[in-house]
C-alpha cells in the first residue's frame, strides 16, 4: 500500500510543484477561482492528503480557463461602437463575482492536520512518573544487593571464625596425641614391668611353706 511519504516523492518525481494556493498567487485570483477551474478541468493533479499538486501543463490547463474568461469578458463589455460623446460611466459587477455564505469559525480544529504527515511521534503518557518509578526499583535493587553483601560479609566472618577456633583445637589434638602417643608407651612399658614384678612376687609368695617335691616338713618346728 502506498502511503503519504510514497504519494508526496511521487509527486516530486514526476515534477508537480504547483498547487491550488500557488497558482492562486501567480495568477493573482482567489484560491476559491483556482477551484471553480478545476471543477471545469475535470480529474488532473495528485491528490496527497489535504493538497494537490499540479504539473507545469496541468497548471496551464487550469490557467487556460481564465483566459477563456477574460476573452469573454472582453467581449461581452466592449462596445460595438465608440460613443460619439463622452457618456457617464457605470461600474457593473458582472457576473464573475460570487457572494459566498459566511464560514462557520466555530467548529473544532484538529492540529493533526496541521503536522507534517511524514513523520509519527511516539511517546509515554508520563514519562517522569514512569522514570521516579525506574529510579525507586533501582534504589531497591542497590538496598537488597548491599543487604546481600553484608550478610554475605557476616557469614565470611562467622566462618573464618569457625575456621580458627577449629583450626586451633586440631593443633591442640595433633599435640595432645602426640603427647599421649609417647606418655602412653612408656606406660605400657612401666604396667609390663610392674606386672612381671607382681608375678614374681606373686611366685615368691606361692612358694613360700611349700614342701620341695620328695620330702616332708615338719610345720610345727
Amino acid at each position: 500500500m502506498t502511503n503519504a511519504t510514497d504519494k508526496a516523492l511521487n509527486a516530486t518525481d514526476i515534477k508537480r510543484p504547483h498547487t491550488l494556493a500557488s497558482i492562486a498567487t501567480d495568477a493573482d485570483v482567489t484560491k476559491r477561482t483556482v477551484q471553480r477551474w478545476l471543477t471545469k478541468a475535470g480529474d488532473i493533479g495528485v491528490l496527497d492528503g489535504d493538497t494537490r499538486y499540479f504539473s507545469d501543463a496541468e497548471r496551464d490547463t487550469l490557467l487556460s480557463h481564465q483566459s477563456k474568461r477574460q476573452a469573454n469578458d472582453t467581449v461581452a463589455t466592449e462596445p460595438a461602437t465608440l460613443p460619439t460623446t463622452p457618456a457617464e460611466i457605470q461600474i457593473y459587477e458582472g457576473n464573475h463575482q460570487q457572494t459566498l455564505a459566511p464560514i462557520d469559525m466555530t467548529g473544532a480544529r484538529d492540529l493533526g492536520q496541521l503536522r507534517s504527515p511524514f513523520m509519527e511521534i511516539q511517546s509515554y503518557q508520563d514519562p517522569l512518573a514512569m522514570a521516579q518509578q525506574l529510579v525507586s526499583q533501582n534504589s531497591q535493587f542497590v538496598g537488597a544487593m548491599s543487604a546481600d553483601l553484608q550478610q554475605r560479609q557476616e557469614q565470611l566472618n562467622r566462618t573464618n571464625e569457625a575456621l580458627a577456633l577449629v583450626e586451633q583445637s586440631n593443633q591442640n589434638l595433633l599435640h595432645q596425641a602426640q603427647q599421649y602417643q609417647i606418655e602412653s608407651r612408656v606406660q605400657a612399658a612401666l604396667i609390663n614391668q610392674s606386672t612381671v614384678q607382681l608375678q614374681q612376687k606373686i611366685n615368691q609368695q606361692q612358694g613360700l611353706g611349700k614342701p620341695v617335691s620328695g620330702q616332708s616338713q615338719d610345720v610345727s618346728q
